[in-house]
């Protein structure tokens, strides 16, 4: 069988589409709408030397979808970026005792080279980066766009907390316990972190899911991520920890509003504000 000359069949062609920029896209009105995809890949952190094998695995799938395309007539935008401005970027910085702007930029450089030598077909004339100032002046416009809303507030919420990362951690990035990016024993935190309110379009939401061609098992997830539930806020008195009335109230969320009077008791979570104010010594040791 002969060889494939991989070594030197591949850098011609990378080259020549580089040069001609083969997969450049602009807005051709000749395609009809519909023949018009943008397909967008999860972008890189550039916060370690370079790629995992987890990047070209995804990136591949991409890619084959977008060459598919263009052969059967479609205008197809596929870019790349990095998602340059967070606590990964940072922290890395901090671990390798470097500014960030100089990790980051030799970082997004050497990430460059490496999907380069993939071959993608990616148009790198819309390279953007979230660290650049032309970049998140548009997240910072979004974002008070949604706080004039009042979409977006400030309040004292739980968290997973990642002492070694610095940062919150969703549900999906805690395995065991512990911090799925470090390894790290994950605690319970409360802090005053910005919110968004996404329950306010919950409706629309679980609407559109109907309208995407997903698994199933992944539409549930979504659904119970959007948490839409109908209930009723119910206020009970309670009193201080010598069993005195109080003016303190505890407010829980039911849908069973009718079968509250045979509740004989209520459980707060150990991170409620409360905990501190009702306990005795006794049960605080």
């Amino acid at each position: 069988m002969a060889k494939y000359p991989f070594e030197t069949i591949e850098p011609k062609w990378q080259n020549y589409w580089e040069k001609n920029k083969t997969f450049k896209v602009t807005e051709d009105t000749k395609f009809e709408p519909e023949k018009r995809v943008y397909v967008l890949d999860m972008f890189p952190y550039p916060s370690a030397q370079g790629l995992h094998v987890g990047h070209p695995e995804g990136y591949t799938a991409t890619d084959i979808y977008c060459r598919y395309l263009r052969m059967n007539g479609y205008n197809v935008l596929h870019p790349m970026g990095y998602d340059a401005f967070g606590l990964p970027a940072e922290n890395y910085a901090i671990k390798t005792g470097t500014h960030p702007a100089t990790t980051t930029n030799a970082n997004i450089e050497h990430f460059t080279q490496q999907i380069k030598s993939f071959g993608f077909s990616y148009d790198w004339d819309r390279c953007i980066s979230t660290c650049t100032p032309d970049y998140y002046r548009w997240t910072q416009w979004i974002f008070l766009q949604l706080y004039k809303k009042g979409l977006a507030y400030e309040a004292e919420t739980p968290i997973n907390w990642c002492p070694s990362c610095m940062t919150g951690l969703a549900n999906e990035e805690v395995k065991e316990g512990r911090c799925d990016r470090c390894g790290s024993t994950v605690t319970r935190k409360t802090i005053r972190q910005w919110i968004l309110k996404i329950t306010a379009y919950a409706d629309r939401l679980l609407e559109d899911l109907e309208e995407l061609d997903w698994p199933e098992s992944v539409k549930v997830m979504q659904r119970n991520w959007i948490g839409k539930s109908e209930g009723a806020e119910v206020a009970f008195k309670i009193a201080d920890n010598k069993g005195n009335p109080s003016d303190k109230e505890l407010l829980i969320y039911t849908t069973r509003a009718d079968t509250l009077f045979g509740a004989t008791y209520m459980v707060i979570a150990p991170e409620h504000k409360l905990v501190k104010e009702l306990t005795t010594p006794e049960q605080k040791e």
